[in-house]
């Protein structure tokens, strides 16, 4: 018997389209957009420019399905069913899973902000890409916290001040990566996860 667990290998049109994608958005990192040329991309990728350009019409547009390519396991990541969890337990499980993430790719974080300073032609598109993300795991905190939160309290502005941390931790750790540092901000998280866990268990 097969396992399951196993993703059946791409073939043919797909392979080649995710060859091209991987090695784009490398190559979009290390780079940048403007630095990156398709016949870099089609070196990298063991393609001809014509073929990158039969599959993806220009570079922005490659640099767009890149972008999503490399942001998929944040999406993905959303996707996962948590609703079996007591609310506590889901807020925790909710936060640490922003964190795994974010550690898990910081070069895509990274390579984000830098397109968003560097390329007007391409801010609005990135920024809005990662606004929507934001905005999801925020909504989904928010669900979370209207379940532990006491009446009265509001949810939204909570989760909201949730997420400044998070970010703020993000943003500090590309500048500050000590990791006295980074023990401290990760501390500062705990306590705040800890502090509204206390509530669900009044």
């Amino acid at each position: 018997m097969a396992d399951q667990g196993k993703k059946t290998p791409l073939q043919g049109k797909a392979a080649t389209q995710q060859r091209i994608l991987s090695a784009a958005a490398k190559l979009f990192i290390a780079h940048g957009f403007e630095r990156t040329t398709i016949s870099a991309v089609a070196e990298a990728a063991q393609v001809s420019r014509t073929t990158v350009f039969w599959h993806f019409s220009d570079k922005a547009g490659l640099f767009r399905e890149a972008f999503s390519f490399l942001i998929k396991p944040f999406r993905d990541s959303l996707e996962r069913d948590l609703d079996d969890l007591p609310p506590d337990k889901r807020l925790v499980e909710q936060i640490g899973r922003y964190q795994d993430m974010v550690a898990a790719h910081e070069e895509t974080i990274r390579g984000s902000l830098s397109w968003i300073i560097e390329s007007p032609e391409l801010r609005d598109w990135v920024a809005g890409s990662l606004l929507d993300l934001h905005q999801r795991v925020a909504g989904a905190l928010s669900e979370t916290l209207a379940e532990i939160l006491p009446p009265g309290e509001d949810p939204g502005g909570v989760a909201a001040a949730v997420m400044s941390m998070l970010d703020g931790a993000v943003i500090l750790s590309l500048y500050d990566p000590s990791k006295k540092a980074q023990q401290q901000r990760q501390r500062g998280i705990a306590m705040l996860t800890s502090m509204l866990t206390t509530k669900a268990r009044r």
